[in-house]
């Protein structure tokens, strides 16, 4: 008992240190980050059975969930890092229900889908180039059936980001393959689906630390998506999951990037965008100065402002985008690929190839 006194007395006094990072970090990768800084401590400041205990004991992590945090919460006054809720999408740089999946953006390649809500939000920018993602799923993250049947009826492809262990291994085969309760259902994606699960090649190139399984599981260890973000310390790697993700991504040949549509279309849709913001604040003010009436309604109508009536604007906006388009430049997906690796660290490339 006296040992794990130390061994708190240790891990408040960095939690206040670190705060500052700890606080832009969710609760398990702040776990994650002082377990490193532990492993500094061993012999030190702490025996390694206190390491042992912090690390690799599920006791450990609970009592720094819910016994240190809300202890320093009252006496120090400082806030615990919490986690979303489960089950969102990501498309386009939208938060969406999952509901919407349907409707996502028909320039998406595919989809990542998570197992976790927080890894969800930490490579969402991922949806700006090209797949949706898709952020936790229900029971301990397994992808429900709803979303099981969505991803079938939608054709494209799909990438699988888990943990590395028996439940990670299970997502993947979820999404992929019959399982005894779905079989009836033919929601199974088959070659559609793409590991890209932090396994454990990957996590001892990377020198994560592993936890063990639950000794109902034969506790053998395991490496939670959490532990990259020791790497945020160790390699100066600013977002560690997209970084991981996109490496991933490369290594398997997976292309980042919308797919290419005709030139029309893009032009067509930029145009739309660009004539709107550049009236809208001119319709504001204009609507502000007619609107100085007295009294009150529920509702109003006005006549419908045909094209015919309004020549000059027509004039005005077809001269805007004479101007505009001659200075056009199309992107193409390599450029969305080129931008795209920009997202994780060469470093990290190499290691996983």
């Amino acid at each position: 008992m006296a040992k794990q006194k130390n061994l708190w007395k240790v891990v408040r006094r960095l939690i206040l240190e670190n705060y500052e990072t700890l606080k832009e970090e969710r609760i398990r990768e702040g776990f994650y980050d002082l377990g490193d800084i532990l492993a500094e401590l061993i012999n030190k400041e702490i025996t390694q059975e206190e390491y042992d205990y912090f690390t690799s004991n599920e006791q450990g992590y609970a009592t720094y969930r819910d016994d240190l945090w809300p202890s320093l919460e009252q006496r120090e006054h400082i806030e615990r890092p919490e986690a979303k809720p489960y089950g969102l999408i990501y498309d386009k740089g939208k938060e969406l229900p999952i509901s919407k999946l349907p409707e996502v953006w028909r320039q998406a390649r595919g989809f990542v889908f998570t197992e976790k809500v927080d890894d969800g939000d930490d490579i969402k920018v991922l949806s700006e180039y090209g797949w949706t993602v898709i952020a936790g799923g229900g029971l301990a993250g397994f992808p429900t059936r709803q979303i099981r049947q969505l991803l079938k009826e939608d054709k494209r492809p799909v990438l699988a980001f888990h943990d590395g262990d028996k439940s990670g291994e299970g997502i993947y085969k979820a999404l992929g393959f019959e399982t005894r309760r779905t079989k009836h259902l033919d929601i199974a994606l088959g070659d559609r689906v793409t590991d890209l699960g932090l396994n454990e090649e990957d996590a001892r190139v990377l020198k994560l630390k592993s936890r063990p399984e639950p000794p109902k599981y034969g506790g053998l260890p395991r490496w939670e998506t959490s532990s990259l973000s020791v790497l945020r310390r160790r390699m100066g790697i600013k977002e560690p999951k997209l970084a991981y993700v996109v490496a991933k991504m490369l290594s398997v040949g997976v292309r980042i990037s919308p797919t290419s549509i005709p030139k029309e279309m893009a032009l067509r849709a930029e145009l739309d965008w660009r004539l709107t913001k550049a009236i809208e604040n001119i319709i504001r003010d204009i609507a502000g100065k007619h609107s100085k009436v007295g009294g009150e309604t529920v509702d109003v109508e006005l006549p419908k402002a045909e094209r015919t009536e309004v020549p000059e604007l027509a004039k005005v906006l077809d001269k805007l985008a004479s101007k505009l388009v001659p200075r056009a430049r199309w992107i193409t997906e390599a450029d969305y690929e080129a931008e795209a690796r920009k997202l994780t660290d060469p470093r990290l490339t190499k290691l996983l190839k």
